[in-house]
């Protein structure tokens, strides 16, 4: 309104003087006189529109700018580039034979007091979460900072307002090639794991999130040399009697892995190796190695409607690292005479995925891992060894198979099915199985 209202002034002002040169009788003076005023309210009002389309360019300044990366915008005043995101996810779980919660994990023995339940249905968001992630340019490369958190944590009843706790899932830095901070283990392939509903996964997984620093090596094309030292935590399992014994430690976890890169997938090879302590502080201690290899691919085909995966790791004293064991047993009753024995696993997965519209898509995931407890206790229940040694109750063999679909109708929106089957071989008890359908919605940000 101010700068119309300014050039109208000066427009009528210049027609005013036009008009009286053309109707007034005047000397050449008086003619060039006339002539430099109009010049000059000319440059005026030239000077005024310069000035309002400064104005106009400096206003978007103080706005919000796209970041450096894609959904980020700039910190106002900063060269630094954030991104907030995360979802929302409702669970709805029913166990047809069984009562396993939140997460199968682990599936109860048959003719057990869970068993006998003969169903379980539940509904929770506790899956949910958000995460926090900034870059910024620097000298020294680029430095890149993730938080992310869920409700996965301890606390909370499905009373009256069903609250659960926030868990630290990342918090992590990264300078250059240098990592610090807790995030996912430099041991587990991610590339190389399923899409599913079940939060747990399949059996056969390796799933560990723990604090490390981390050196990544680029050779170029795709290919990457990354180590790491991460958080010990020794999980030893006490047959003579003894409670549960984790700890404390000694040395962390050293893990090397190589990798590659390509348009299609990924494919990498990692070596574990650690020390195993158990120490209660009243005698009883001793130490012993652990150590673990892994493959691991993720490719995608056929124009990138299907996708195929595998993981296959072996190791001793890596339980830990597969959600499902312990990594390792203290013979013996306790005292000087204990001795630690680390335990051998192997396990591994299957899957593929199919896209069967650019909205629908379905995967089929077998897992299975398996321990050699029996042959790592020397003198367990009632001073027994080999197998008759290990308590009764103890996993050895667990496998599984998930089959879902999955319905994406518009983008960041996930609605989907899923059917799981899960075998749990016990020793000196019945095994367990749960059949469990799990319906969930997905909605992203």
């Amino acid at each position: 309104m101010v700068q119309t209202s300014w050039r109208s002034a000066l427009l009528g002002s210049g027609a005013a003087v036009a008009l009286l040169a053309a109707s007034v009788p005047a000397s050449a003076d008086q003619i060039d006189e006339l002539r430099s005023q109009i010049q000059s309210l000319q440059d005026k009002m030239s000077q005024l529109e310069k000035s309002q389309v400064s104005k106009r360019r400096v206003a978007p300044a103080a706005a919000v700018e796209s970041g450096a990366k894609p959904r980020s915008w700039k910190l106002p005043g900063t060269n630094t580039s954030m991104q907030i995101g995360g979802y929302a996810k409702l669970d709805l779980i029913y166990d047809i034979n069984a009562s396993s919660g939140d997460l199968l994990l682990a599936g109860p023995a048959e003719g057990s007091a869970a068993a006998r339940a003969q169903g379980n249905f539940r509904l929770h968001a506790r899956q949910s979460r958000f995460w926090i992630r900034t870059w910024t340019p620097t000298d020294w490369g680029e430095l890149e900072t993730h938080l992310q958190g869920d409700f996965f944590g301890t606390g909370g009843n499905q009373l009256v307002s069903n609250s659960n706790s926030l868990r630290l899932r990342h918090a992590y830095g990264r300078l250059g090639p240098v990592l610090a901070g807790q995030t996912w283990s430099n041991f587990m392939p991610l590339h190389a794991l399923p899409e599913t509903l079940d939060f747990a996964g399949p059996r056969g997984v390796i799933f560990v999130r723990q604090a490390q620093i981390r050196y990544t090596h680029s050779f170029g094309g795709g290919t990457a040399l990354v180590l790491s030292i991460e958080n010990p935590q020794t999980l030893a399992a006490a047959y003579g009697g003894a409670p549960l014994v984790a700890g404390p430690d000694g040395l962390p976890d050293f893990v090397v892995r190589l990798q590659h890169r390509w348009s299609a997938g990924m494919v990498s090879v990692a070596a574990l190796i650690r020390q195993l302590q158990v120490d209660d502080g009243a005698g009883t201690q001793d130490t012993d190695f652990g150590w673990g290899i892994h493959f691991g691919t993720g490719v995608r085909f056929n124009n990138k409607k299907t996708a195929a995966g595998l993981l296959v790791y072996y190791g001793d004293g890596i339980g830990r690292y597969s959600a499902a064991y312990s990594d390792a047993v203290l013979n013996g009753p306790g005292g000087a005479s204990a001795k630690l024995d680390a335990v051998t696993l192997v396990g591994g997965l299957v899957w593929l995925q199919h896209r069967w519209t650019d909205t629908l898509r379905s995967t089929i995931v077998y897992g299975r891992n398996w321990n050699d407890v029996a042959g790592s206790t020397s003198s367990g229940v009632g001073g027994l060894a080999g197998k008759a040694g290990v308590a009764a109750g103890t996993t050895q063999d667990v496998w599984s198979i998930h089959a879902n679909l999955l319905w994406s109708p518009v983008p960041k929106t996930t609605i989907g099915v899923e059917y799981v089957y899960q075998f749990d071989g016990f020793v000196h008890s019945a095994n367990g199985t749960v059949h469990r359908v799990q319906v969930a919605f997905k909605y992203s940000f």
